[in-house]
């Protein structure tokens, strides 16, 4: 079974997601940066979604690190806020796209869809 992460601080998002990819996919959580590396060091995942802003680190800093730890992994970013600099850093660190929140979830599973089957 393919493994996925998902990192948002918001619980009801974490929730909708995780009810949308729970029945085909293994799913982890995360609240913040520090337990969504903590996740990726402890385990082999196929693909994170990740909130680009967090209270403790944002996106491309838990991006970053989480490459240090898995170069295979693929990502896709969830966001509300477009930074062309950070835009630019999250390209470089070879995601698969980014959506805009708020995104149409359906779309977001035909997307992960599309990359882990």
């Amino acid at each position: 079974m393919k493994k996925i992460l998902i990192v948002d601080d918001e619980l009801g998002l974490r929730s909708l997601l995780n009810s949308l990819f729970s029945e085909e996919y293994e799913v982890y959580l995360a609240e913040d940066g520090e337990k969504a590396i903590d996740i990726v060091k402890n385990n082999k995942l196929d693909l994170a979604l990740l909130d680009m802003r967090l209270k403790n680190m944002d996106g491309a800093e838990i991006l970053e690190n989480i490459r240090k730890y898995d170069q295979d992994i693929k990502v896709f970013i969830l966001t509300a806020f477009t930074d062309p600099k950070k835009m630019n850093i999250l390209n470089e660190l070879n995601i698969e796209g980014i959506l805009q929140k708020p995104f149409d979830i359906f779309e977001l599973k035909e997307k992960v869809d599309s990359v882990l089957i």
